[in-house]
C-alpha cells in the first residue's frame, strides 16, 4: 500500500522512529531470552542482521521503497542503546 505525502514533515523523524523501533525490538528479545542459554550478543547480532535484511528487501522486492544506509545506522543505534541499557540495568541488579 502506497502512502501519500504527510501534511507535516520533520527532517530525520524516520531515523528516530527506526532507532526507537529497534530499541524496543532488541530490549524485548533481551528480556524474553534473559534466562535462556542464548548469549545477549547473539540477540544483538540477529537484530542487526534483521535490519540489514529488511533494508535489502526494500530495494529488491518493491518499486516504491528505498533501502537507506542511514536507516541501518539508526537501527544499529537503537540496538546498541538497548544493549547498553540492558547490561547496565542487570549489572546493577546482580550486585543486590
Amino acid at each position: 500500500m502506497k502512502v501519500g505525502k504527510q501534511p507535516i514533515q520533520i527532517n530525520g523523524l524516520d531515523k528516530i522512529e527506526h532507532a526507537i523501533a529497534y530499541f524496543v525490538l532488541t530490549f524485548a528479545w533481551l528480556l524474553a531470552l534473559r534466562k535462556s542459554k542464548i548469549n545477549a550478543k547473539l540477540i544483538v547480532l540477529c537484530c542487526f542482521l534483521y535490519g540489514i535484511i529488511i533494508e535489502a528487501l526494500q530495494v529488491t522486492t518493491t518499486s516504491y521503497r528505498l533501502g537507506e544506509i542511514l536507516d541501518v545506522v539508526a537501527n544499529t543505534t537503537g540496538i546498541l542503546i538497548a544493549y547498553i541499557c540492558y547490561l547496565s540495568f542487570f549489572k546493577k541488579n546482580e550486585a543486590i
